[in-house]
């Protein structure tokens, strides 16, 4: 059982975000323990500011001059169409607060966050130009090269939008400005940013990730974490709150549990109301500490087709992270 601090610093940037979401946990054991326990834990917010949603550095946001970029519907359909700027946010919106997590993320890391997004509805906007029998997977393609698909019938589900707004306000350049797709319950790879074109196809395209031997489904694995208190902590007083999240993307969390004996035993967590279907969940857990000591804590959950999250531990690559995220800290008087 790894036993993992209970997020990722978000100062960690640059090469070392790139490998986060490329290579393996193991290649950054030794600088992972190097940040255990050097900070502060605190609640993770409902909403995610802009300034503090996860990136994947690998990807530079493109220079895109909005008075020149386009958006075109093209492929498989019976009407293609391109819209500007200008008529993509003019099209009737629709709003969602939707948690995306990289592929790259580790237990417990900090490669996940949550937001309002508005814009269009992706069906509405495929039923309007016409898809045709043929169709197979549509395809988001972004200024960079950058590309990835959903299934049609995915993309005809009703959840998928194009936004063009976060959390109120324009799409920030590092998050897909002019437009990007947000695809619930699937890992970020699918919510292509800075998209120009939207193509429908009839064979299974192979996008950036899937090219390099990543999982083509994409979706999120069950997760659950312990945000506070935090790994390597000191707390003081026998009653301790225990807080954190739980996220199982489009299909909900059931239950949330905790173990104070290493998974002997499991006690429910109480759960708050997730602000909507495609949002991670937050749990709570008044704990009457015994006596004074050092402990460990384990959570697990239960997603809401009633799967229990797996214990088996996996690195991210190259389908996402799975396995318990635990957390050691004493108790004072």
């Amino acid at each position: 059982m790894r036993r993992l601090s209970r997020r990722s610093l978000l100062s960690v940037t640059g090469a070392a975000a790139l490998s986060f979401s490329l290579r393996p946990f193991s290649a950054f054991a030794g600088f992972w323990q190097q940040l255990v326990g050097q900070q502060e834990p605190k609640p993770t917010k409902p909403i995610t500011p802009n300034h503090e949603f996860y990136v994947t550095s690998y990807r530079s946001p493109p220079s895109i001059r909005v008075g020149e970029w386009s958006l075109s519907i093209a492929g498989l359909v019976d009407r293609p169409v391109t819209l500007t700027y200008e008529q993509l946010i003019a099209q009737p919106k629709v709003t969602q607060i939707v948690t995306l997590e990289c592929v790259g993320n580790t237990v417990a890391g900090e490669l996940m966050s949550t937001a309002e997004w508005e814009g269009i509805s992706l069906r509405s906007l495929l039923q309007e130009v016409g898809v045709d029998a043929m169709a197979y997977d549509v395809v988001f393609r972004a200024a960079d090269g950058y590309s990835d698909s959903i299934p049609v019938n995915r993309a005809m589900a009703g959840d998928v939008i194009i936004a063009h707004t976060m959390n109120g306000v324009a799409l920030p350049q590092g998050h897909g400005f002019p437009a990007r797709a947000i695809v619930p319950g699937h890992y970020g790879m699918k919510s292509v940013q800075w998209l120009t074109e939207i193509e429908v196809v009839a064979h299974d395209h192979k996008g950036y990730y899937q090219q390099k031997g990543w999982t083509e489904a994409a979706i999120v694995k069950t997760m659950s974490r312990i945000d506070v208190p935090g790994h390597g902590a000191t707390v003081h007083g026998l009653r301790q709150q225990v807080e954190g999240i739980a996220f199982a993307g489009s299909r909900g969390i059931r239950l949330v549990e905790l173990s104070t004996d290493g998974g002997e035993h499991w006690t429910a967590a109480r759960l708050a109301a997730p602000l909507s279907p495609y949002a991670w969940t937050f749990w709570s857990y008044d704990w009457t500490v015994p006596t004074p000591g050092r402990y460990t804590l384990r959570v697990r959950a239960t997603d809401g087709d009633g799967v229990l999250q797996t214990t088996l531990e996996q690195d991210p690559a190259s389908d996402g992270a799975a396995g318990l995220h635990e957390i050691t800290f004493a108790v004072v008087g």
